[in-house]
């Protein structure tokens, strides 16, 4: 038998009549503030637990599902949630700085100034999640799913957004410093006061995409953005002149009179 006990107090909160917490069902259980640090929990079922401030850091979730759970201000640093289902899971404020999190799935989850930098999330699905003022520094983010994910003033920098998905994505306030952004698609995303600064923008699609006080500066492969003739402006943005010269003239005139560059005044 397998006592569950709290972090701080070291209350019993659950007994389980088990060797091991892998493949353990417990669905809609109380676990506040639990002691999980370093637990194998692979498999194991925790839909709409409360799981608020537990200590999960280095624990084992892969292929676990915590759909609709509250982890809010939960600590995974350093856990493994390899294919772990998180749909609708309140997350605001947790540190998630996973070691594998490959095909995990956050979709409509709550990740408000969640921190994820530094994570491997390769293939991870956060559609429709809520990433507002989330932390993604570094994070390896190559074909993950963002459409129509929410991810106002979060922290993008450094991350790898290789092939990811963001179509209707909003990223307003966005800082995206050093990304890499080859392949991605951005179609119909919200780019307003965005930050794509030293960004490799090398064969991302911007169709439909909304504009507003966008800077572009440093950036690589702007001239082979697809859908920048289709892009919607709201009001100017910033193209520096390192990037317009970068492009060779390439740049599609509805784009540069949309961010309010003349192409016959680029710097030669």
């Amino acid at each position: 038998m397998l006592a569950i006990t709290h972090k701080d107090t070291r209350l019993v909160l659950h007994h389980v009549d088990a060797d091991t917490l892998a493949g353990i069902e417990l669905a809609g259980i109380i676990l506040a503030g639990a002691e999980l640090r370093g637990a194998d929990l692979r498999g194991a079922d925790l839909r709409g637990a409360n799981c608020q401030a537990a200590d999960l850091c280095l624990s084992d979730l892969s292929d676990a599902n915590l759909s609709d759970a509250n982890l809010i201000a939960a600590d995974l640093t350093l856990s493994t949630p390899t294919g772990c289902q998180f749909r609708r899971a309140r997350l605001g404020d947790a540190r998630l700085q996973a070691v594998g999190a490959d095909r995990a799935d956050f979709g409509g989850a709550d990740l408000t100034r969640v921190t994820l930098k530094n994570s491997k999330l390769r293939g991870t699905s956060f559609a429709n999640a809520n990433l507002r003022r989330a932390d993604l520094t570094h994070a390896d983010l190559t074909g993950a799913d963002f459409t129509g994910a929410d991810l106002t003033d979060a922290n993008l920098g450094f991350a790898i957004l290789t092939g990811a998905r963001l179509p209707y994505a909003t990223l307003a306030g966005a800082v995206l410093t050093g990304a890499t952004l080859r392949e991605a698609d951005l179609s119909h995303a919200e780019l307003s006061q965005a930050i794509f600064n030293d960004a490799d923008l090398t064969g991302a699609d911007w169709t439909g995409a909304l504009c507003s006080k966008t800077v572009i500066a440093q950036c690589r492969g702007l001239e082979t953005v697809r859908g920048l003739d289709a892009v919607t402006h709201l009001s100017l943005s910033s193209v520096d002149a390192a990037t317009l010269r970068a492009c060779g003239g390439l740049l599609p005139s509805r784009f540069l009179d949309g961010v309010g560059a003349i192409a016959d005044r680029a710097p030669a």
